[in-house]
């Protein structure tokens, strides 16, 4: 006859089995392949991707300035009523007096043919620089976009992974615990146990059972967020390896800096202020441009589709003009001061962000090592209090210790693997920063 008790173990383990099979399972996705995939399918990168290219048409149109600039005209005229001017009338004998006349024909035709080419301007050639800066700039921005995507997926990443360890672990205790039930079930229906203890295992299962329904409910959370960082449909069965790597990094204390995408971005405003300031400068230089143009005009008081074919005249000329700056309000004088206070800004700024980093830098390595140092010593007590709860239930079944020991060194236990989980993440959430404090986060994709 089975009891109430080994029926509810039946439904315990049955849900276990209903956890396990309800987890998702499909493709195996590294973590280089889930950075890869959230790199390829992130909309802000796609939207970089798309500012460099409206920044590559920038700096065409700018290097377009410099090129020939060719304009074609044409213009025809009907004069209903031809226009009258005043004229003297000492022209006619007529002292004292305006008098009205008409000049010009009736149909007036022109088309002609315009040309410049710049040959020097200060502020064009520097202009050029100042786009392709810009281009640059663009580059380092996206950069700094992909550092923090990846830095934000693979927290994620391992956080999904520590939940998965978390269940197993849970599920592993539920098992040991359902072996025990079932021995003090029989305990019990020898009377050597009261029921009490009896129901202390099976609360001790439902609190399992509960934590593990939380757990699987937070891991379909991270994995979802993880099919939305890789484009994937939320439908999609994925995995990740059981297994999570240890860290293997070699911690230095003194780092380079220079690599680091936030002093690269500071060292690029830097060369946008010095060229700002060159192109402020560049208002002072003259500038020359070359012209050459070509007219054709045609009048007449007959209409002829085309103009009356003995009547098109031309003219043409070609030409320089220079241009010569001499006074503007100071205005581009006070835009030079600006750019050099600018410039002494970003040198200040830059100091500044060497000692944060060198800070930052040092705090994440020790961070790093002491996590790894806690990982060790949380993995040796999980391994130590599994000795101590296996030891524990073969004493509880030979009836050497009351079940309360056997509860308690199973709580420990619990304790044990949620503590080496946790420092599990610790360490590998301190690999990341210290990769990252060190301008080396994007390492991890290689």
């Amino acid at each position: 006859m089975v009891s109430k008790y080994t029926f509810t173990g039946l439904l315990f383990f049955t849900a276990s089995m209903f956890v396990l099979a309800q987890a998702p399972s499909g493709q195996v996705i590294g973590i280089q392949e889930c950075l890869k995939r959230s790199i390829e399918n992130s909309p802000k990168l796609k939207i970089a991707a798309l500012e460099q290219n409206k920044l590559q048409y920038q700096y065409r149109e700018t290097l377009g300035k410099g090129l020939p600039d060719i304009n074609l005209s044409g213009s025809f005229d009907d004069f209903v009523n031809l226009p009258t001017q005043l004229i003297p009338g000492e022209f006619f004998n007529r002292p004292g007096e305006m008098i009205p006349v008409q000049f010009g024909t009736t149909y007036n035709l022109s088309g002609g043919l315009e040309a410049s080419q710049l040959i020097y301007n200060q502020q064009y050639l520097v202009g050029i620089r100042m786009a392709k800066l810009i281009l640059d700039q663009n580059v380092l921005n996206t950069e700094k976009t992909k550092t923090g995507l990846v830095l934000e997926v693979a927290q994620s990443y391992y956080l999904t992974q520590i939940t998965r360890q978390q269940i197993k672990n849970q599920q592993e205790n539920l098992e040991k615990l359902e072996k025990a039930k079932k021995i003090a079930a029989s305990q019990y229906e020898s009377g050597l146990i009261k029921r009490i203890d009896l129901d202390r295992i099976v609360v001790q299962m439902l609190n399992l059972q509960t934590e593990i329904d939380r757990l699987q409910v937070l891991l379909e959370q991270e994995f979802s967020m993880q099919r939305y960082y890789m484009g994937l449909p939320m439908d999609q069965p994925i995995a990740f390896p059981d297994s999570l790597s240890l860290s293997v990094i070699d911690v230095q204390a003194e780092q380079d800096l220079a690599k680091h995408i936030d002093i690269r971005l500071i060292e690029m405003q830097k060369r946008l202020a010095f060229t700002n300031l060159k192109l402020n400068q560049a208002g002072h230089y003259p500038s020359l441009t070359l012209i050459a143009g070509l007219n054709y005009n045609n009048q007449s008081n007959i209409y002829y589709v085309f103009g009356k074919p003995t009547e098109w005249f031309n003219t043409s000329l070609v030409g320089l003009r220079l241009n010569v700056p001499v006074f503007n309000g100071l205005q581009r004088q006070n835009k030079v001061s600006q750019s050099r206070v600018e410039l002494k800004q970003l040198e200040i700024t830059e100091d500044d962000t060497r000692k944060l980093l060198r800070i930052q830098a040092r705090d994440a390595a020790r961070k790093f090592l002491n996590s790894i140092t806690t990982e060790k010593r949380q993995r040796e007590n999980m391994k130590l209090a599994n000795r101590v709860y296996d030891v524990s239930q073969e004493q509880y079944q030979k009836g050497i210790i009351p079940l309360t020991d056997l509860l308690n060194a199973e709580t420990a236990m619990s304790d044990a693997q949620t503590s080496h989980t946790m420092s599990l993440v610790q360490m590998k959430i301190a690999e990341l920063d210290y990769l990252n404090a060190n301008g080396n986060l994007l390492e991890i994709l290689e």
